[in-house]
């Protein structure tokens, strides 16, 4: 299976570290290389802005602190949604 390279890294190893990436624990060479790679892949970026959406919830989430099982059922339903808007699109 050929690696997509954009920007200086491929696919796999931008999504690899995308979770390190989010909570801005790269070295700044490495935090560049996957800042540019998911700036211009196509491939990449919506799984990039679904995890950046579904951090920024969560961090709302626990601010607010909602531990109500009300609470969890929205969450559950609006990642979905976000989740099927993103592969749409």
């Amino acid at each position: 299976m050929m690696r997509k390279r954009v920007g200086g890294i491929s696919c796999e190893d931008a999504l690899a570290r995308l979770w390190e990436f989010l909570d801005d624990e790269l070295p700044p060479q490495e935090e560049s290389a996957v800042r540019k790679h998911l700036e211009i892949c196509g491939r990449c970026y919506p799984k990039y802005d679904f995890q950046r959406a579904y951090f920024a919830y969560t961090r709302r989430v626990r601010a607010q602190e909602l531990e109500s099982t009300d609470a969890r059922r929205k969450l559950f339903a609006r990642l979905l949604a976000q989740e099927s808007d993103a592969r749409e699109t």
